[in-house]
């Protein structure tokens, strides 16, 4: 194959799992490759040919203010200054957001991620209970290294109309969080005081 055609599969790769992300609210940019991957059946092109999990991002933003524009520039800042709130109130298992709210690609659709830390993932639960905040119980695969995977509680909950999401990790992720979705590198995280300064840098409309 050309290279010219090798880089055209690659990029209609990265925007149909773009559109699979924004469309049915899926946050794993691999997970939305392999979905589009065996949607088309057939024999699926060379590896070589996919995109990368940023590639398949930078064809979100690029989707996003196509289509959604302000839409989707106040679904984030209202996402992000729900996470403010909700990481004030998680301060004691010391939390970090990830996701799309972190990177910027959250819309309408998008939950708030966050990673939370506790030896027990009881005490998150109990403090989720006195609230009286009904939440969903499951579990979530994490890499923590590149040869081992494990599962990892995760609760699920709405508030004011957002979802959130909080992965309980064992208190050494603090230092050192699960690998990205490539499982090449730690992900993404932010601080509550890194959020804040995302926040006050954030213009308050949308870039054209």
């Amino acid at each position: 194959m050309s290279p010219r055609r090798a880089d055209t599969t690659r990029q209609w790769l990265a925007e149909q799992a773009a559109r699979w992300m924004t469309e049915l609210a899926v946050d794993d940019p691999l997970l939305a490759l392999r979905r589009v991957l065996a949607r088309d059946g057939g024999t699926p092109p060379d590896r070589r040919q996919w995109p990368g999990a940023g590639e398949i991002r930078e064809a979100l933003q690029a989707y996003q203010r196509l289509f959604r524009g302000n839409d989707q520039h106040a679904a984030l800042q209202a996402r992000r200054r729900a996470a403010v709130e909700a990481m004030r109130f998680f301060a004691p298992f010391r939390p970090a957001l990830v996701g799309a709210v972190l990177d910027g690609t959250a819309d309408a659709h998008s939950m708030v991620q966050l990673h939370v830390h506790a030896e027990e993932a009881e005490a998150v639960l109990g403090v989720l209970r006195e609230q009286g905040i009904a939440h969903r119980l499951g579990d979530r695969r994490v890499r923590l290294d590149p040869r081992r995977q494990t599962s990892v509680p995760h609760v699920a909950f709405d508030a004011d109309g957002i979802g959130f999401e909080l992965w309980l990790l064992p208190p050494a992720c603090e230092r050192n969080p699960p690998l990205d979705a490539e499982g090449r590198a730690p992900m993404s995280r932010a601080s509550l005081d890194q959020l804040l300064r995302m926040i006050d840098a954030q213009p308050a409309h949308p870039p054209h």
